[in-house]
């Protein structure tokens, strides 16, 4: 009995070894990267959208919130006729919201406070595109939607919102931006490494989702 229970855990510990050194081949050949641009890849982008709309990533000062309202003030400079809006679950008092927390950071990025609408309802990408629709936030049969998202969640966006009727959409990822620093030898393994083995995860987990959203007629 006991010979049999460490046979199943060397074949279970032979099994996770394949695992991360695929993990970690895959990495270092630049497959998340690959997978990432072409999850990015599902829309075009427009400066001459009607609405601009804001998919959270949880609060702010939250590193992909604040790259993501940073991305959409940005594209609202390019394209000051258009509404911002934002759409995140408000659970209690909205002066203590991660809403509010959003507003303010677009308001401090330039954002005209007129100019951004709320929906306070939605949790989920699907909820996003359902909650914005049922808002009656433009004509979504005829206006222009530019969706600001992080680059792995664009294509399941794009999806989503097309399936719940939404004619035009396009999408503007907000890629990280990095500095160009000199930081000496070996930056791939300090840095680029684990950095390209969490991206693999979030495009998995991202392709796992999008999966799940076809099966269950969401997308």
């Amino acid at each position: 009995m006991m010979s049999n229970l460490y046979r199943k855990i060397r074949a279970l510990l032979a099994l996770l070894g394949l695992v991360v050194t695929g993990a970690v081949a895959a990495a270092s050949l630049g497959v998340p990267e690959d997978a990432q641009l072409w999850l990015a890849g599902a829309a075009e982008s427009t400066s001459e959208a009607n609405y601009i709309l804001l998919l959270p990533c949880g609060g702010v000062p939250s590193s992909c919130m604040l790259m993501r309202a940073h991305k959409a003030a940005e594209e609202h400079a390019r394209n000051p006729k258009a509404r911002i809006v934002v759409s995140h679950k408000v659970d209690g008092p909205f002066e203590t919201s991660s809403l509010r927390q959003i507003r303010d950071e677009l308001v401090f990025r330039g954002v005209p406070a007129d100019a951004i609408l709320l929906e306070t309802k939605a949790r989920s990408t699907a909820e996003h595109a359902k909650y914005i629709k049922e808002a009656g936030f433009g004509d979504i049969g005829k206006d222009r939607y530019l969706i600001v998202t992080s680059p792995t969640h664009i294509r399941r966006s794009v999806m989503v919102f097309r399936a719940a009727g939404f004619k035009h959409i396009y999408a503007a990822p907000a890629f990280d931006v990095y500095g160009s620093e000199d930081l000496g030898a070996g930056l791939f393994l300090r840095y680029g490494l684990w950095g390209s083995l969490a991206l693999e995860i979030e495009v998995v987990r991202e392709i796992v989702a999008i999966g799940w959203y076809k099966a269950t007629g969401r997308a």
